[in-house]
């Protein structure tokens, strides 16, 4: 008869432990499983309003050419031209990698597209008598 009334007894601590208690509980349960997602979140914001990184800009990143196809708020996405692949990185991750950047030559072009890349060029047209004329 002892044991019925302990078990009883048990029922109702724990009964009342999780009735007071239990959202601190689940606040420690989602402050653990959100604590990933915050923290690309806030790292998103600060690349995005930062002016560390920003679209269509090449780098290179542990020595291979890329270019920054989107930043968002929980990761920044690369097209890695070597591969012809793209490599999406969580923005917690950035400061982790070892990125390069060429800067301007005494304010020049900071990128001169080469002949072998795509996207948007210059294009003129050249008649028989050497004349040029831009096409834009």
């Amino acid at each position: 008869m002892t044991n019925s009334i302990d078990a009883v007894a048990f029922e109702r601590i724990a009964e009342q432990a999780v009735g007071h208690y239990g959202w601190l509980l689940l606040g420690a349960f989602a402050a653990l499983m959100g604590k990933d997602v915050l923290v690309n979140f806030v790292q998103g914001l600060v690349i995005y309003w930062g002016s560390d990184f920003s679209n269509d800009e090449i780098l290179y990143i542990s020595g291979r050419q890329a270019r920054v196809i989107r930043l968002g708020l929980t990761a920044t996405t690369f097209f890695m031209t070597d591969r012809g692949t793209k490599m999406i990185v969580p923005n917690s991750q950035l400061k982790e990698l070892t990125v390069e950047k060429k800067l301007p030559v005494n304010g020049g072009a900071s990128y001169l597209p080469k002949g072998d890349e795509t996207g948007v060029m210059k294009v003129e047209v050249v008649n028989e008598k050497g004349e040029r004329r831009d096409l834009a």
